[in-house]
């Protein structure tokens, strides 16, 4: 498949693996990327807030993306987060990313001087990088996550946004887990993509129109997740939701971009996924320990075809076992 489909559209914000120097891995993120795709996920977002990605060098996160895409990634599958303090920055991250041809780009409000941000200067912000990288193929997703940015993207920011640049703002990611905010810019923006990052609310805003998910819980469910997806009904879909919170519940009883790495690590047998950027730091041994466990039990209950990390492919299937023995 080339690109992005336009609708039940699953997207991982994918983790990056870190070296001893603190850079991505491109080689080992490429890997990542190819088993997320084969798993069913249809895209991945890079150096997104799951990616660490405010945390890297400008260099190093473009020489990242040149390494999955020369290595055959579909770039159209690919959006790319640019966040970055300086406006300079984000404006070399996103021409960088248009001219590798991915589907899109993503930026969060600045996360400096919080408390003093109006509406004004969030949408001079947003003009200023799309002035300064000139690009009218741009594609840009506006990315809201107050909890971490400290600054929240409301719908008159989006709506000056959309009249000023019409085509350049492609959507917005909703990553403030309010339903009622989610469903508001869909009732606004229909012609807008509008994905959510809060798994739990995909029956609803499926339903409401919209595009799909770009989420960090793919990273160790993406089979459960396309489950979601490929369910034909919004009531067959609500029955995946107290599976996929009780997931959610283990992972998020630590820090959870930590705790996504534990797992992988863990199933991989690759402990360079353990690394994670400093201000951030790995589990203690007996929470991860008891983290793990408590996961792989989780993921053991599931049908088989759903389970993602601890996969035994030629494990029998307990109903063809039970009907021989019988």
């Amino acid at each position: 498949m080339a690109g992005l489909p336009t609708t039940d559209c699953l997207v991982v914000a994918v983790t990056t693996p870190v070296g001893i120097d603190y850079r991505p891995d491109g080689d080992l993120l490429l890997e990542r990327c190819k088993n997320l795709l084969a798993a069913g996920c249809d895209g991945v977002t890079l150096f997104g807030t799951t990616g660490e990605g405010m945390e890297f060098a400008v260099e190093d996160r473009q020489a990242a993306l040149e390494t999955v895409i020369s290595d055959g990634l579909d770039p159209g599958r690919i959006f790319v987060s640019v966040g970055a303090l300086a406006i300079p920055d984000i404006v070399r991250l996103s021409c960088h990313a248009l001219d590798q041809n991915v589907a899109g780009v993503l930026l969060m409000p600045p996360c400096v001087y919080r408390s003093g941000i109006t509406d004004d200067g969030a949408f001079r912000f947003y003009a200023a990088v799309i002035d300064q990288a000139s690009r009218t193929e741009m594609r840009l997703y506006l990315y809201h996550f107050p909890e971490i940015c400290g600054v929240p993207l409301t719908p008159t920011v989006v709506r000056r946004l959309d009249e000023r640049y019409p085509g350049t703002i492609a959507g917005v990611k909703d990553s403030g887990g309010e339903l009622a905010f989610t469903e508001d810019l869909l009732r606004r923006f229909s012609h807008l993509s509008i994905f959510t990052g809060t798994e739990i609310h995909l029956p609803q805003v499926l339903a409401s129109g919209a595009r799909g998910t770009i989420c960090g819980l793919g990273n160790v469910m993406p089979r459960l997740m396309r489950g979601l997806f490929d369910a034909r009904t919004p009531f067959e879909r609500q029955r995946f939701v107290p599976l996929i919170d009780t997931g959610d519940r283990i992972l998020s009883r630590c820090p959870f971009i930590a705790s996504l790495k534990a797992l992988i690590a863990e199933a991989t047998g690759n402990n360079t996924w353990r690394r994670v950027l400093p201000p951030m730091t790995e589990l203690p041994p007996a929470e991860e320990q008891r983290m793990i466990a408590d996961f792989r039990h989780w993921e053991a209950g599931l049908p088989r075809h759903w389970r993602s990390l601890y996969r035994v492919e030629d494990e029998p299937d307990p109903k063809v076992s039970a009907g021989r023995s019988s």
